[in-house]
């Protein structure tokens, strides 16, 4: 599928053309795997790569499934076979997939993959992919300008979203819970029979099963809307309570982290072939959740204050980034101060947009 590029015929070497100097030719395509890693190298932080050739399309469906992409590099995998590609993963958990731009031998498209453990990164705007030259310094610039900061605002934003999902199904965790737990107690709310206990170890369950996820990215989320309130409405973090929200949130993911170390270290000692492993396990499980509950509680309990501070964070305005000297130039500039009035007045009349284009709006799978 590479395109094909007329060559001149071979001359015979003389003086002015030596056998040494033939020309490289123009339709062979770049090493992919070199280039990958000269990429990962270049670009902030750091990354492994893991470069893999296919036959066929095999594994391309499942690659495809995780794109994050709806622009050239989804048509791209719709459209062609790629027999090659490599993935590219930074400490911090951010996923690029490199492959060949068709019908193009030097250049490659890198775009992001969806963020693991979450199912709603359609539900916000992908970070489509660019294209890139095969030279690795130009192309790690590329990415770091152009492909990382959307990736990490549409991660977060994400994530975000997660959360709102959370919560709501922890509302309705709790909304069964409390319609059946007084029909298992009598008159002085003691539990009839054992039923009581095996129902409120399903509702431990499936309150850890929606907490257990944050443990991973619930930190990155907090540390974010920690650093970003300073910038928002003093009146919203005053009435909302923010701060103290964020820090009991803080200190439930710290909490729910030691109950899953704990709970690790007692299955790690388990012996899987041991009769008595697989009881072990399952009661390790129900102490893990039990001892969880509380931190599971709250954090859908406050876990709406990150969707609140995305919210607000989007309908901010946006200050400048430029250097203390640069303003204070600005400043006494007599040129800006016509201009520095009219922006303060389209600032004021601009109405904040909401959380996200499909704003809890859940889909049924």
């Amino acid at each position: 599928m590479s395109e094909r590029i007329p060559t001149p015929p071979a001359a015979s070497p003389s003086a002015d053309h030596p056998a040494s100097l033939a020309p490289r030719k123009a339709n062979e395509r770049a090493d992919l795997a070199t280039f990958a890693q000269d990429l990962a190298a270049r670009l902030p932080g750091s990354w492994t790569v893991v470069a893999q050739k296919r036959a066929a399309n095999a594994g391309q469906s499942a690659l495809a499934e995780r794109l994050w992409d709806f622009g050239h590099v989804q048509w791209a995998f719709e459209q062609f076979v790629l027999s090659r590609h490599a993935v590219l993963t930074s400490g911090t958990g951010c996923e690029l997939v490199v492959v060949d731009r068709p019908r193009r031998t030097r250049e490659f498209l890198v775009a992001a993959l969806q963020p693991s453990g979450t199912d709603v990164a359609d539900r916000v705007k992908a970070p489509d992919g660019i294209v890139v030259d095969a030279d690795p310094a130009r192309a790690a610039s590329a990415v770091a300008d152009r492909l990382l900061p959307r990736y990490k605002r549409a991660v977060r934003a994400a994530r975000v979203e997660q959360v709102a999902v959370a919560v709501a199904a922890g509302e309705r965790v709790l909304a069964q819970w409390d319609a059946i737990s007084d029909s298992l107690c009598d008159a002085d709310h003691w539990p009839l029979d054992e039923r009581y206990d095996l129902r409120q170890q399903q509702r431990d369950a499936e309150m850890w099963a929606l907490f257990a996820p944050f443990l991973d990215h619930g930190p990155a989320l907090v540390a974010h809307a920690e650093e970003m309130l300073p910038f928002l409405d003093p009146q919203d973090r005053a009435e909302r309570r923010w701060p103290y929200r964020l820090r009991v949130l803080r200190e439930a993911l710290e909490d729910g982290a030691r109950v899953q170390a704990d709970f690790e270290f007692v299955t790690d000692a388990l012996l899987p072939r041991h009769p008595r492993a697989r009881a072990a396990l399952a009661k390790a499980v129900v102490e893990r959740n039990a001892e969880g509950w509380h931190y599971s509680l709250t954090w859908m309990e406050s876990g709406g204050v990150l969707v609140e501070m995305a919210r607000a964070e989007r309908g901010r305005p946006v200050r400048s980034q430029q250097s203390t000297q640069v303003q204070a130039a600005r400043a006494r500039s007599p040129h800006t101060v016509g201009q520095s009035v009219a922006t303060t007045a389209v600032s004021a009349t601009a109405a904040p947009p909401g959380l996200l284009a499909h704003d809890r709006v859940r889909r049924s799978r």
